[in-house]
C-alpha cells in the first residue's frame, strides 16, 4: 500500500509538471530575457528608456491580472493599469482578494500570477491579424499540431513554424511597409512588459500549490473508485502544447528586444 501512494504521489508531481511546466518554462524564459535587456537600456538610457515602452506594455500586463481575476471571481479591491507617480517605481498593480476556502479561486491564483502571458501573447497575435495579415495567416499553422504526437515531433514543429513565422515577419515586403514598422514597435513594448514580478511568481506558487494538491487528490480519488482519468491529463496536456506554441511569439520579440538593447549599450 506504502509503495501505491508513493507512485501516485510521483505521478501526480509529474502531471503537475505536464499540466503547469510549459506555462512555467515560458515565464522563466521571458523574465530572464527581460531582466537581461532591460539591464542594458538602464546602462545606455537609464530609467527613461524603461518608460519609453510603459505606455503600451504596462497597461497590457496589468489587464492580463485583471481578466483573470474577473474569471476566477476573485474580488478587486484596487487597480491601476499606468501610473508614473508611484515612489517605488511600480508602473501598474491589480490588488485582489479571494475565498481561501475555494478551490476555484485558489486554483486561479496560478493563471493570475500568470496573467500577462495571456494578455501579452493575445495582443501581439491580434496586432499580427491587423497590421500584417500575411504573417498572421502563418499563425494559423499552429493550430495544426497534433498534440498526441511524440513530444519531440511536436517541439519539433513548434520550433519549425516558429522560424517560418520569424522569416514570413521579416519579408523584404514587410520591411517596406509602414505598417511592419508600426507593429515592430508597439510588439517591442509589449514584449518589454510581459515577464512576471516578484509578486506574480509568489501567486503562481500559491495556486500551484493547489493544483499539485488538487492533482493529488483526484489520483487518489482514482485509485478508490477505479476512476481513470487520463484521458482528461491528456487534453489538459494538449491545450497546454498549444499556449506553449503561441507563446513563442511573445518569446520571439523578447529576444529581438535584448538583442537591440545589447547593440544599443554597446553603441553608446
Amino acid at each position: 500500500m506504502e509503495n501505491t501512494f508513493l507512485t501516485i504521489f510521483r505521478v501526480s508531481l509529474f502531471e503537475t509538471f505536464y499540466i503547469t511546466g510549459s506555462l512555467i518554462l515560458v515565464g522563466l524564459i521571458l523574465g530572464l530575457l527581460e531582466n537581461q535587456a532591460n539591464f542594458y537600456i538602464q546602462g545606455a538610457f537609464g530609467r527613461k528608456g524603461i518608460l519609453v515602452t510603459a505606455w503600451m506594455g504596462a497597461p497590457i500586463h496589468e489587464l492580463g491580472h485583471l481578466l483573470m481575476c474577473y474569471i476566477f471571481r476573485h474580488k478587486i479591491t484596487k487597480f491601476k493599469l499606468f501610473s508614473l507617480k508611484a515612489k517605488d517605481g511600480t508602473l501598474g498593480y491589480v490588488n485582489h482578494s479571494w475565498n481561501s476556502k475555494s478551490l476555484y479561486q485558489n486554483i486561479g491564483n496560478f493563471f493570475i500570477g500568470m496573467g500577462p502571458i495571456f494578455s501579452g501573447t493575445a495582443a501581439l497575435i491580434i496586432g499580427m491579424h491587423l497590421l500584417l495579415p500575411d504573417s498572421f495567416a502563418r499563425v494559423a499553422g499552429y493550430l495544426t499540431l497534433e498534440p498526441a504526437q511524440p513530444d519531440q515531433y511536436i517541439l519539433t514543429k513548434i520550433f519549425t513554424l516558429t522560424a517560418g513565422l520569424f522569416k514570413s515577419i521579416f519579408s523584404v515586403q514587410n520591411l517596406l511597409s509602414l505598417n511592419f514598422w508600426i507593429y515592430f514597435a508597439l510588439a517591442i513594448a509589449i514584449s518589454s512588459h510581459i515577464a512576471l514580478s516578484k509578486e506574480d511568481l509568489k501567486g503562481v506558487g500559491r495556486g500551484l500549490v493547489t493544483i499539485s494538491t488538487f492533482i493529488l487528490l483526484v489520483n487518489l480519488v482514482a485509485l478508490v473508485f477505479n476512476a481513470d482519468f487520463s484521458g482528461l491529463f491528456a487534453d489538459i496536456l494538449g491545450l497546454n502544447i498549444y499556449l506553449l506554441a503561441f507563446s513563442m511569439i511573445s518569446i520571439v520579440f523578447s529576444l529581438i528586444r535584448l538583442v537591440l538593447s545589447v547593440f544599443a549599450y554597446y553603441l553608446i
